[in-house]
């Protein structure tokens, strides 16, 4: 385990307050993982993907203890949410599959895509126990029900749009993001309706879509570094650029207070954006050149983060003691 912890300074009404921010690392048992996709479950515990272990697995942070799991068949776990009931749901992008884990019985059920070759990179599950996926390849959003097994797809309205992100809003609605498209889409369940929205910035190559309490859509521009966020009800944009220059925004996360957490690829960073006063704040991860990509928060407002690289191959945790 590593740690490090700096001191910084947060500016609110003209008045400096300050703030203790302490970063840990984690090393997970499996060398080499390549851990991505990351989720909290409602004990606080911490689930992950290892990418090219072919495992998933569970940090506890109560004792500091890793869990994993072998998948039971081949492929490479991406994106990955936990349900209510705890079941750990992941997509398996080359084994072309949606996976499930029960950690009462640790055993593993997969659920076949229709067509080869699908690439499912996220996962998000709905109220009502429908698990959806986006299909990278085949330019479509797709819905599993687990008890009747019926698998559905969707078609988006831009060819070759290459989905790469699934979030569910408080209405039921299914956001994606068009990576190639450079577009969010909004799918209507119910009507089976698709709308889609262009991003103002060309070629931003859009990566993670997370939704806010106020039924806010932020998502990450990789290529230019930018926050945006799609007010639906008026179909304006609002764009931020990151302070560090060709940092590759991957994955993002918001946070109880409306904040949004991003992971800073190769800035080797995670930052952090406020709303309310249109500020950043980034922390540099301890291990160089780590790589990181899957972002998510606890109950407890601490924030998790995967490290990807080959040598770096550890859950980052952040804790932040002040405003």
């Amino acid at each position: 385990m590593r740690t490090i912890t700096v001191l910084i300074a947060l500016f609110a009404s003209g008045s400096a307050l300050a703030a203790e921010v302490t970063i840990q690392e984690f090393a997970i048992p499996t060398p080499y993982s390549s851990p991505v996709g990351i989720a909290a479950d409602s004990k606080g515990n911490i689930w992950f993907t290892e990418q090219n272990g072919n495992k998933i697995g569970v940090f506890i942070p109560k004792d500091r203890s890793f869990k994993e799991y072998e998948v039971p068949f081949p492929g490479s776990p991406a994106g990955i949410a936990v349900a209510g009931d705890g079941k750990v749901w992941f997509v398996n992008s080359t084994g072309n599959s949606i996976v499930s884990f029960n950690p009462s019985t640790e055993k593993f059920d997969g659920y076949p895509l229709a067509i080869e070759g699908s690439n499912p990179t996220d996962i998000a599950l709905g109220d009502d126990g429908i698990v959806w996926f986006v299909e990278r390849n085949r330019n479509r959003i797709g819905s599993f029900a687990p008890e009747t097994g019926k698998l559905k797809e969707y078609r988006l309205i831009t060819p070759d749009s290459q989905p790469s992100s699934i979030a569910i809003d408080h209405k039921g609605n299914i956001w994606v993001t068009e990576a190639n498209g450079n577009r969010l889409a909004r799918l209507d369940p119910v009507k089976e309706s698709i709308k889609e929205y262009l991003i103002p910035t060309p070629f931003a190559n859009p990566s993670d879509v997370v939704i806010d309490d106020k039924g806010n859509v932020w998502f990450s521009e990789m290529v230019p570094g930018i926050i945006g966020m799609l007010d639906p009800l008026s179909g304006r944009f609002n764009e931020a650029v990151i302070p560090t220059r060709n940092s590759v925004i991957t994955n993002i996360a918001v946070d109880m207070k409306g904040r949004i957490w991003f992971t800073e690829n190769r800035g080797n960073k995670i930052g952090l954006f406020d709303p309310l006063n249109a500020a950043f704040s980034e922390y540099e991860i301890p291990t160089y050149k780590s790589l990181p990509v899957g972002i998510t928060l606890d109950s407890k407002g601490r924030v998790f983060f995967t490290e990807s690289h080959r040598d770096a191959n550890k859950i980052g945790m952040i804790e932040i003691d002040g405003p």
